[in-house]
């Protein structure tokens, strides 16, 4: 039996939730296809060739798997579970938070009762645990914890061309004459995100709000007389009319850097939100992915998710998440 450590993200993106829900462990690039069927590929890529060839190849059935996060010169187990399966490229995995991770092994994951730190383990999204401390206290944990239960993976969803996109705005509302400069919007934050995603490690959230969201804003019919940016801490206020003095915002946006994950970027907004009744909608971007939340009676509820660069009609893995069409037809003007 072997002994691995995998991570779930790293600083505000986390993941771990996705591996716990639905009883996986998964690691990326997973876009380049199927590692048994693009090996040659695998095998001579500079950055992904250790660990993809090692999730791939080297684990096997029951072996032993920490799930962790960094804690400053410690680490949280934040699970410790047996890997059950082979090898599977499951394709509803190709955007968790932004990122490819279709590589996957099945585990059954079991959860400490509190918090447990330990040393001996080591940076990297997955390798071998050669420490005798980590490894007993993986057992242990083992032999203690809590199952956790799992979800069924839902079929891959439908992906949702350009031109379906347009057409449903149309229906909702969106001018014909309108549809060309949405289209082509939609096309030059998907270039100019590519080309952050590989050279924009300064990138701000003000570029992120400036050059990737606004634009799309603009696009989709709000006039900048109903947009206020860094309105009272918040970064994209909307407003259901011209803004005047005392208007309070019909939806907030909370930018995030490109890379950082939308999770945590939540409770931010809606702290935000907490002082207009009004404001109905919420929405965190890092520019190329969007989460939306409703306001339902008091409290707010996760509706939709899309990423500008694989749009689809529903949730990837989370078949209750609305997709695109919802996201965008949030988005419009009323």
């Amino acid at each position: 039996m072997n002994y691995w450590q995998v991570a779930a993200g790293e600083g505000a993106r986390d993941y771990s939730s996705v591996f716990l829900q639905y009883g996986v462990m998964l690691i990326g690039a997973g876009d380049p296809g199927h590692y048994f069927e693009k090996k040659a590929y695998y095998k001579g890529h500079r950055d992904w060739r250790a660990q993809v060839v090692r999730f791939a190849e080297r684990v096997s059935k029951d072996d032993l798997v920490i799930l962790k996060r960094p804690s400053g010169r410690q680490w949280r187990i934040l699970a410790v579970g047996r890997v059950t399966g082979d090898y599977e490229y499951l394709q509803q995995f190709d955007d968790v938070e932004g990122w490819d991770l279709q590589h996957c092994r099945r585990v059954q994951w079991v959860c400490p009762s509190g918090t447990k730190l330990i040393k001996g383990l080591s940076r990297g999204t997955f390798i071998g645990v050669n420490s005798k401390e980590a490894i007993d206290a993986a057992q242990k944990l083992l032999e203690e914890g809590r199952t956790q239960e799992t979800r069924v993976i839902p079929p891959v969803a439908p992906a949702l061309s350009d031109e379906d996109l347009v057409e449903s705005l149309i229906e909702n509302g969106l001018r014909p004459a309108d549809s060309e400069r949405v289209v082509e919007t939609i096309w030059r934050v998907r270039l100019l995100g590519r080309w952050y995603a590989h050279h924009g490690q300064d990138l701000s959230e003000d570029e992120t709000r400036t050059f990737l969201v606004i634009p799309l804003l603009l696009a989709l019919g709000w006039s900048e007389q109903r947009i206020k940016v860094e309105w009272r801490n918040i970064d994209i206020a909307l407003f259901e009319e011209v803004y005047k003095r005392g208007s309070a915002p019909c939806m907030i946006i909370e930018c995030k850097r490109m890379g950082e994950g939308l999770r945590y970027a939540e409770g931010q907004a809606k702290k935000y939100a907490e002082l207009y009744p009004m404001c109905s909608r919420l929405v965190v971007s890092d520019g190329l992915c969007y989460r939306l939340y409703e306001r339902e009676d008091n409290s707010w509820v996760w509706k939709g998710y899309m990423n500008l660069l694989k749009l689809k009609d529903r949730h990837p893995y989370d078949a209750h998440i609305e997709g695109a069409t919802h996201l965008f037809i949030r988005l419009m003007p009323k």
